[in-house]
């Protein structure tokens, strides 16, 4: 006699009003939401058991006004504020600018991911403008490239930022910065 799974599974929708709420689905069939947030390393779980709120519509809607809470309380951080890291093999000390030597020529080289996953790139040649003045030069380059970016923040899901701006426009009095 072949034994039950008794593991949850999780089955998620790609809907926008989904984002962070998956219906958890026990060897009885569906029985609870839950709700999964995830900010700057840290994980935020709630769990919305339909027998404790009443049924499954009931869970739901504690479920999303939880989600909507959590997500106001815990907003991702600007695309700008990313892109300032400085990574361990920066040698300039200013984040998306450093220097390469290509065949015997120099250049200090100022690059930005853009939303998209394409880049811009700029690079100013070290014996056009010599070593200290080209390395200032890309350094301004890289301030301008942040500056057509905008104040966005970043999801990793398109369902969050939709649903963000979502709660935006239903609340309008909520003064959220770079959506």
């Amino acid at each position: 006699m072949p034994t039950k799974d008794r593991k949850r599974r999780i089955v998620k929708d790609v809907n926008h009003n989904d984002y962070g709420i998956h219906l958890l689905i026990g060897a009885k069939g569906p029985r609870a939401w839950k709700v999964t947030i995830y900010r700057d390393g840290l994980v935020y779980n709630r769990l919305f058991s339909f027998s404790r709120f009443g049924g499954r519509e009931a869970a739901r809607k504690a479920a999303d006004a939880c989600r909507d809470e959590l997500m106001l309380a815990n907003l991702p951080k600007l695309s700008r504020d990313i892109r300032q890291r400085l990574i361990s093999t920066n040698t300039s000390g200013h984040p998306g600018v450093h220097y390469r030597c290509y065949t015997g020529v120099a250049y200090w080289v100022a690059r930005t991911t853009l939303r998209n996953g394409s880049s811009v790139t700029k690079s100013f040649r070290v014996e056009f403008y010599g070593h200290e003045h080209a390395k200032e030069l890309a350094i301004r380059e890289r301030e301008r490239q942040l500056d057509l970016l905008g104040d966005y923040r970043s999801f990793k899901v398109a369902q969050g930022e939709k649903r963000l701006i979502q709660l935006i426009i239903e609340n309008p009095s909520l003064e959220i910065v770079g959506v």
